[in-house]
């Protein structure tokens, strides 16, 4: 009996690597803020990198880094000759994201939704008001991360739109378009 039980559990797992396919893909792009977050912060840098699986032809699983570097603004005060200078601000992001693919073709539009933590990192905060200057430290939060893009080949290209919470009364979010490469190893 255990002999057939190890044999089908052998059986198993050598049709499930010979089908398996790894996902490895990066990339680049740009990112707006977005929430009250825009209102202290500008454009800026975008990047992630993803290892997953193909679950099946047209869904994938992976594990999801998005780094999103939003330089800081400076704000004019109403009336006064005065202003804020807000430093950048630095969101990493760790999210387990399911993507699915609405064609089999080479060209194959999809959807995709990610869930995890982002750590928003420190903010400078300086007035010529008077001399105060402050330092709202890195926080985590809950994030989901919806995306839609395509892939052609290996060329991946997404918009995705990144809601991190709120530190304090201020949203944290930001759309990002990112152009980069997804590989796929193994599998049909």
């Amino acid at each position: 009996m255990r002999k057939i039980l190890v044999l089908a559990v052998v059986t198993l797992l050598g049709m499930t690597t010979t089908n398996a396919q790894v996902k490895f893909g990066f990339g680049f792009g740009y990112a707006v803020p977005s929430g009250d977050i825009a209102d202290i912060t500008d454009g800026g840098l975008s990047a992630h990198l993803e290892l997953g699986y193909g679950v099946t032809e047209n869904i994938d699983v992976s594990i999801l880094w998005q780094g999103d570097f939003l330089t800081g603004a400076d704000v004019q005060i109403n009336d006064i000759q005065s202003s804020v200078s807000y430093g950048a601000v630095a969101l990493g992001s760790f999210l387990v994201n399911g993507r699915y693919f609405f064609t089999d073709t080479k060209f194959k539009p999809y959807g995709s939704l990610g869930l995890g933590l982002t750590n928003i990192g420190s903010i400078e905060i300086e007035s010529n008001i008077t001399t105060v200057q402050g330092n709202v430290g890195s926080t985590s939060n809950f994030a989901f991360r919806p995306a839609v893009g395509f892939k052609y080949g290996v060329l991946n290209m997404n918009a995705a739109y990144l809601n991190a919470g709120k530190v304090g009364d201020t949203s944290i979010s930001d759309f990002t378009v990112n152009i980069g490469l997804l590989f796929t190893f193994g599998g049909q």
